[in-house]
């Protein structure tokens, strides 16, 4: 078992969040959009203003694959590395296993000319932008920010149709886990498009997401890494999105 806080979420109350704080504990704040691309979009613009030095990955400096001669168990990107840490399900009715793809090739990024999944799609919802990264249906995937940021932001499509598990590991070792299931509010069919944001007042190194099931995943796009500014408590407790706080004790001794 991981060590640190581990919180389920109970839900999120519209517009406005709720920050918990306790001594010897740190603050971490966890803001999802409702679904919809509208939504979605107005959740990152106002995430974004709270935020400084960013940096954004859109995918759109790759080339998207058409086969599993262009997946790879590593992606490197401006914001930091994607890896396939378990794969799916490798059986010839899944959807990661069509077109020339393959369930155990690893992480791909797609567009929806190349895409064997329904559901995926880029976003923000704009003609210059076509690619995202898919997690191919893996069960684990790690993002590793490339550098100490205390924020990252990105949009997720088609998450959480059976469930599973986000670890977020900060710069001490510690970390927090988090209920999908509780995050998006149940589980969602094909399609759904959210926006998420997580700020903290330590450099959050990594995110993990573990599915429950070994042919359910993601499509992730407009991955932004930056920093929260001074003082960084009243950025936490003035985000006007749905979202919760959740504490993250220091990583035993």
């Amino acid at each position: 078992m991981k060590k640190g806080f581990v919180k389920q979420l109970a839900g999120f109350a519209v517009a406005s969040t709720l920050s918990v704080s306790a001594a010897h504990a740190a603050l971490i704040n966890v803001t999802v959009s409702g679904p919809g691309t509208a939504t979605a979009e107005a959740a990152e613009a106002t995430f974004l203003s709270f935020l400084k030095d960013t940096t954004t990955e859109t995918f759109e400096g790759f080339t998207a694959a058409t086969s599993s001669a262009d997946q790879s168990v590593t992606i490197n990107t401006s914001v930091g590395s994607f890896e396939q840490l378990m794969t799916g399900g490798d059986y010839a009715s899944e959807s990661c296993n069509a077109d020339g793809f393959s369930c155990l090739g690893g992480l791909a990024i797609l567009n929806q000319d190349t895409s064997p999944f329904d559901g995926r799609f880029p976003m923000p919802t704009d003609a210059a932008n076509t690619n995202w990264l898919d997690s191919m249906d893996s069960q684990e995937v790690q993002f590793s920010l490339a550098g100490l940021f205390t924020a990252v932001g990105f949009y997720l499509t088609d998450p959480n149709d059976v469930g599973g598990l986000m670890d977020i590991v900060f710069a001490d070792a510690s970390s927090a886990t988090f209920d999908l299931s509780n995050v998006f509010t149940g589980a969602h069919s094909s399609g759904g498009a959210y926006y998420l944001g997580f700020m903290s007042d330590m450099a959050i190194t990594s995110l993990v997401f573990r599915s429950n099931d070994e042919n359910d995943g993601f499509g992730i796009d407009n991955v932004t890494v930056g920093t929260v500014p001074e003082p960084g408590t009243l950025a936490l407790l003035g985000l006007g999105l749905a979202g919760i706080g959740a504490m993250r004790r220091r990583k035993s001794a």
